[in-house]
């Protein structure tokens, strides 16, 4: 059976490209780096496969490279769901099967003209049943963090955000641990919610790192305005001088001087700080 592995992500669906050099390779480079009309004319150049295995890998390559076509039709959407729900029904438990169910709930998501949270909610609680824990899984954890915060049902805030805590568990992969603390932590921002587990998940967030650039930046001025809030002044402190060492053409690095110092500075409105 051909094996894949996540290459990027584009246009909120995950491309995959083969690890094998097949003939089936040249299409998923070309819809790797966004030359998707090429990679149809490509697929279609290709003889039929032989093996059934290459047959149901081809299947799903035509229907990535189909929902990667713009301008995204109903009709098309419709026809790309037949073919990643009959991969997925053919076998459901091999790396295709979950990686169409995982693409089935972001059609639901962000395809459709009137999303479907409640289905897209499905197919990603689906992907996490079961000891198998993948990428396809990591992938579900987040994408299922962000509807339990904004968009489904809940009894309250709270609910929502013990709702995101609990797909931390089972968590093995650091880069989703990360990205699952910091929802947690925006979340808890967003609805004003408990400032000391907010601080708790933003430093669990930054101890395990990774991120880059303004996102960086960002985390790091939370942690600050966090701990300052809570008295915690020597963790302010400590992110403060951090911001100052690994951004310092940071505007935030004056106002936070400012406050430090005692003096008075604007009062912000966005949640979080940054």
């Amino acid at each position: 059976m051909p094996r894949v592995t996540p290459l990027l992500m584009l246009l909120g669906l995950a491309v995959v490209t083969p690890v094998a050099a097949a003939p089936d390779s040249d299409v998923w480079r070309m819809v790797s780096t966004y030359l998707i009309k090429e990679a149809e004319i490509a697929l279609d150049d290709l003889p039929a496969p032989a093996d059934p295995a290459n047959a149901r890998e081809r299947e799903f390559c035509t229907a990535v490279v189909a929902l990667s076509q713009q301008t995204v039709t109903e009709a098309r959407i419709a026809e790309v769901e037949r073919r990643l729900t009959a991969l997925h029904d053919a076998q459901a438990d091999d790396e295709i099967g979950r990686a169409s169910l995982f693409l089935l709930g972001r059609i639901a998501q962000v395809f459709r003209a009137v999303p479907d949270n409640d289905r897209a909610a499905d197919c990603y609680r689906r992907l996490l049943t079961g000891e198998v824990t993948d990428h396809w899984a990591d992938l579900a954890r987040v994408k299922l963090a962000l509807l339990e915060i904004y968009v489904l049902p809940a009894a309250a805030p709270a609910a929502r955000i013990a709702a995101v805590e609990s797909l931390l568990t089972g968590v093995t992969d650091p880069v989703t641990r990360r990205d699952l603390h910091r929802l947690a932590a925006r979340g808890l921002m967003f609805y004003g919610l408990d400032p000391a587990r907010t601080l708790e998940h933003l430093l669990a967030s930054e101890s395990i790192g990774g991120l880059r650039g303004m996102p960086a930046a960002d985390q790091v001025v939370q942690i600050c305005n966090v701990a300052w809030q809570l008295g915690r002044h020597e963790v302010s402190d400590t992110f403060r001088e951090k911001l100052r060492r690994d951004y310092p053409r940071d505007p935030r690095i004056y106002l936070l001087d400012q406050r430090a110092a005692g003096q008075p500075v604007p009062v912000g409105t966005k949640k979080g700080g940054a």
